[in-house]
């Protein structure tokens, strides 16, 4: 599971250099007064409600993705923001998304990235095989309805067997 507000202006003290860093870093990016807005931003993830990814925790995931590839593993990640345009509105991506995506596909063990964030959800299967699922949420759900669901993990594919707003989805694994 990846923190996608390690580097975030929220959750932490703001004296603190992590913090600091990342308010220095979002408003070279976002120039805007309101800094949850992105309008004119070339990079509109760069929002105060979004966050990203330190240099330490991505290079913890990339030694632990080149463990699993070394062990012939299959791994689901796990981290609140989504890292693929394709599975969400750019808005809602972590900041420093290439980066993670970028080790990702630097490793044959990565199936499937499994993101929140966007209420709506969001899909799609990325041009290295990698599954990229971003559930709905529960914050959207009508009253007495559902949104949850379970994964089934098999050696060739998951199954999302959702109950009300999630639905159901064959996820297959791509073949070495």
């Amino acid at each position: 599971m990846l923190d996608a507000y390690d580097l975030s202006v929220l959750g932490w003290d703001k004296y603190s250099q992590k913090y600091q860093h990342s308010l220095k870093l979002l408003k070279e990016k976002n120039p805007n007064e309101d800094l949850n807005s992105s309008l004119g931003l070339d990079e509109p993830q760069f929002v105060k409600f979004n966050g990203g990814f330190s240099q330490l925790q991505l290079d913890w995931f990339n030694e632990v993705l080149t463990a699993s590839d070394k062990n012939r593993e299959k791994v689901l990640v796990m981290g609140h923001l989504p890292i693929h345009p394709g599975s969400t509105n750019n808005v809602c991506l972590a900041w420093n998304y290439k980066d993670a995506l970028s080790i990702i596909h630097s490793h044959q063990c990565v199936v499937c990235f499994l993101a929140g964030h966007l209420h709506d959800g969001g899909y799609c299967l990325d041009s290295h095989g990698v599954h990229h699922l971003t559930v709905e949420g529960i914050i959207e759900t009508p009253p007495q309805s559902h949104a949850f669901g379970t994964i089934y993990v098999y050696e060739d594919r998951m199954i999302l067997k959702g109950k009300g707003r999630i639905p159901d989805k064959v996820m297959y694994y791509r073949t070495q």
